[in-house]
Protein backbone atom coordinates (compact mmCIF):
# COMPACT_ATOMS: atom_id res chain seq x y z
CA UNK A 1 0.00 0.00 0.00
CA UNK A 2 1.36 3.92 -0.50
CA UNK A 3 2.18 5.46 2.15
CA UNK A 4 -0.07 8.66 3.44
CA UNK A 5 2.72 10.80 2.87
CA UNK A 6 2.86 9.59 -0.72
CA UNK A 7 -0.53 10.05 -1.87
CA UNK A 8 -0.21 13.76 -0.37
CA UNK A 9 2.65 14.11 -2.41
CA UNK A 10 0.55 13.49 -5.52
CA UNK A 11 -1.96 15.35 -4.01
CA UNK A 12 0.09 18.55 -3.49
CA UNK A 13 1.67 18.20 -7.16
CA UNK A 14 -1.27 18.51 -8.87
CA UNK A 15 -2.37 21.47 -6.93
CA UNK A 16 -5.41 20.05 -5.13
CA UNK A 17 -6.56 21.07 -1.51
CA UNK A 18 -7.74 18.30 0.28
CA UNK A 19 -8.25 16.58 3.52
CA UNK A 20 -8.02 12.63 4.95
CA UNK A 21 -10.76 11.56 6.25
CA UNK A 22 -12.74 7.99 7.17
CA UNK A 23 -10.34 5.61 9.06
CA UNK A 24 -6.98 6.68 8.39
CA UNK A 25 -7.81 10.17 9.58
CA UNK A 26 -9.65 8.75 12.78
CA UNK A 27 -6.23 6.47 13.15
CA UNK A 28 -3.84 9.58 13.02
CA UNK A 29 -5.92 11.15 16.95
CA UNK A 30 -6.95 7.58 18.24
CA UNK A 31 -5.74 4.16 18.76
CA UNK A 32 -5.37 3.01 15.02
CA UNK A 33 -7.93 0.67 13.83
CA UNK A 34 -8.19 -2.10 10.58
CA UNK A 35 -8.90 0.14 7.48
CA UNK A 36 -8.83 -0.97 4.06
CA UNK A 37 -9.02 2.12 2.27
CA UNK A 38 -7.79 5.99 2.17
CA UNK A 39 -10.94 8.58 2.17
CA UNK A 40 -10.20 11.98 1.07
CA UNK A 41 -12.22 14.95 -0.10
CA UNK A 42 -10.76 17.16 -2.14
CA UNK A 43 -11.84 20.67 -3.08
CA UNK A 44 -11.08 20.71 -7.36
CA UNK A 45 -12.01 22.04 -10.17
CA UNK A 46 -12.00 20.51 -13.62
CA UNK A 47 -8.67 21.42 -14.37
CA UNK A 48 -7.38 20.11 -10.88
CA UNK A 49 -9.38 16.65 -10.93
CA UNK A 50 -7.66 16.48 -14.50
CA UNK A 51 -3.94 17.05 -13.37
CA UNK A 52 -4.93 14.92 -10.30
CA UNK A 53 -5.92 12.28 -12.88
CA UNK A 54 -3.10 12.38 -14.30
CA UNK A 55 -0.75 12.27 -11.52
CA UNK A 56 -2.71 9.15 -10.42
CA UNK A 57 -2.56 7.43 -13.43
CA UNK A 58 1.41 7.88 -13.77
CA UNK A 59 1.95 6.53 -9.85
CA UNK A 60 0.34 3.13 -11.03
CA UNK A 61 -3.64 4.07 -10.05
CA UNK A 62 -6.53 2.71 -12.09
CA UNK A 63 -10.18 4.22 -11.90
CA UNK A 64 -12.45 1.39 -10.92
CA UNK A 65 -15.67 3.38 -10.11
CA UNK A 66 -16.40 7.11 -10.70
CA UNK A 67 -19.99 8.42 -9.58
CA UNK A 68 -21.64 11.68 -11.69
CA UNK A 69 -18.57 11.90 -14.08
CA UNK A 70 -21.15 13.32 -16.60
CA UNK A 71 -21.95 16.11 -14.06
CA UNK A 72 -20.31 19.57 -15.24
CA UNK A 73 -18.70 19.99 -11.98
CA UNK A 74 -17.25 16.67 -12.59
CA UNK A 75 -17.48 13.54 -10.53
CA UNK A 76 -19.09 13.43 -6.96
CA UNK A 77 -16.60 10.83 -6.07
CA UNK A 78 -13.65 8.21 -8.03
CA UNK A 79 -12.50 4.79 -6.62
CA UNK A 80 -8.71 4.66 -7.72
CA UNK A 81 -6.85 1.18 -6.98
CA UNK A 82 -3.11 0.23 -7.87
CA UNK A 83 -1.41 -3.11 -8.21
CA UNK A 84 0.16 -2.46 -4.57
CA UNK A 85 -2.93 -2.79 -2.54
CA UNK A 86 -4.32 0.75 -2.26
CA UNK A 87 -7.24 1.89 -2.61
CA UNK A 88 -8.12 5.44 -2.79
CA UNK A 89 -11.24 6.93 -2.45
CA UNK A 90 -11.64 10.75 -3.59
CA UNK A 91 -14.80 12.36 -2.84
CA UNK A 92 -14.95 16.04 -4.71
CA UNK A 93 -16.15 18.61 -2.21
CA UNK A 94 -19.42 19.96 -3.58
CA UNK A 95 -21.22 20.82 -0.68
CA UNK A 96 -20.35 23.79 2.07
CA UNK A 97 -19.44 21.33 5.18
CA UNK A 98 -16.93 19.40 2.59
CA UNK A 99 -15.42 23.09 1.23
CA UNK A 100 -15.56 23.65 5.33
CA UNK A 101 -13.44 20.66 6.21
CA UNK A 102 -10.64 20.72 3.29
CA UNK A 103 -10.00 24.16 4.74
CA UNK A 104 -9.78 23.80 8.26
CA UNK A 105 -7.65 20.45 7.53
CA UNK A 106 -4.56 20.72 10.07
CA UNK A 107 -1.44 19.27 8.91
CA UNK A 108 -0.29 16.44 10.37
CA UNK A 109 3.00 15.50 9.27
CA UNK A 110 2.77 16.78 5.33
CA UNK A 111 -0.65 14.93 5.42
CA UNK A 112 -3.81 17.28 6.04
CA UNK A 113 -6.32 15.87 8.29
CA UNK A 114 -10.03 17.11 8.92
CA UNK A 115 -10.29 18.44 11.73
CA UNK A 116 -11.83 15.92 14.71
CA UNK A 117 -15.29 18.17 14.72
CA UNK A 118 -15.96 17.18 11.00
CA UNK A 119 -14.42 13.56 11.33
CA UNK A 120 -17.54 13.42 13.68
CA UNK A 121 -20.15 15.22 11.75
CA UNK A 122 -18.46 12.98 8.63
CA UNK A 123 -19.15 9.73 11.08
CA UNK A 124 -22.35 10.84 12.22
CA UNK A 125 -23.34 10.95 8.52
CA UNK A 126 -22.01 7.55 7.33
CA UNK A 127 -23.27 6.02 11.13
CA UNK A 128 -22.64 2.67 9.99
CA UNK A 129 -21.16 0.23 13.41
CA UNK A 130 -17.88 1.31 12.59
CA UNK A 131 -18.78 4.83 12.73
CA UNK A 132 -20.43 4.25 15.97
CA UNK A 133 -17.21 3.21 17.52
CA UNK A 134 -14.76 5.87 16.29
CA UNK A 135 -17.79 8.40 17.27
CA UNK A 136 -17.40 7.22 20.71
CA UNK A 137 -13.62 8.04 20.48
CA UNK A 138 -13.69 11.06 18.91
CA UNK A 139 -16.59 12.29 21.56
CA UNK A 140 -14.12 11.80 24.55
CA UNK A 141 -11.21 13.74 22.72
CA UNK A 142 -10.35 16.65 24.59
CA UNK A 143 -11.20 20.60 23.14
CA UNK A 144 -13.95 19.43 20.75
CA UNK A 145 -15.59 22.65 19.51
CA UNK A 146 -19.34 21.14 20.31
CA UNK A 147 -20.79 24.48 19.21
CA UNK A 148 -19.57 23.79 15.37
CA UNK A 149 -20.27 19.88 15.63
CA UNK A 150 -24.28 20.90 16.70
CA UNK A 151 -24.47 23.26 13.97
CA UNK A 152 -23.14 21.23 11.26
CA UNK A 153 -24.74 18.53 12.69
CA UNK A 154 -28.31 20.50 12.48
CA UNK A 155 -27.86 21.18 9.09
CA UNK A 156 -27.36 17.57 7.97
CA UNK A 157 -29.68 16.15 10.22
CA UNK A 158 -27.60 14.09 11.76
CA UNK A 159 -28.05 15.86 15.26
CA UNK A 160 -29.98 13.12 17.13
CA UNK A 161 -27.31 10.74 16.45
CA UNK A 162 -24.24 13.61 17.69
CA UNK A 163 -26.32 13.85 21.00
CA UNK A 164 -26.44 9.82 21.43
CA UNK A 165 -23.34 9.75 21.11
CA UNK A 166 -22.04 12.37 23.44
CA UNK A 167 -24.58 11.42 26.60
CA UNK A 168 -22.65 7.68 26.00
CA UNK A 169 -19.15 8.80 25.87
CA UNK A 170 -20.11 10.82 29.28
CA UNK A 171 -21.33 8.21 30.73
CA UNK A 172 -18.54 5.94 29.86
CA UNK A 173 -15.69 7.76 29.28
Amino acid sequence: MKSLTDIAMLLGRAGVEYALIGGHAVNLVLEPRFTADVDITINADLDALERLNAELLAAGFRVERTHGADQPSGPDFVRFVDDVGTTLELQTAKTAMQRTAVARAIDHGGVFVASPEDLIVFKAIANRPKDQIDLLGLARLPNIDWGYVDSQAKDWGVDDVIARVRALASSSG
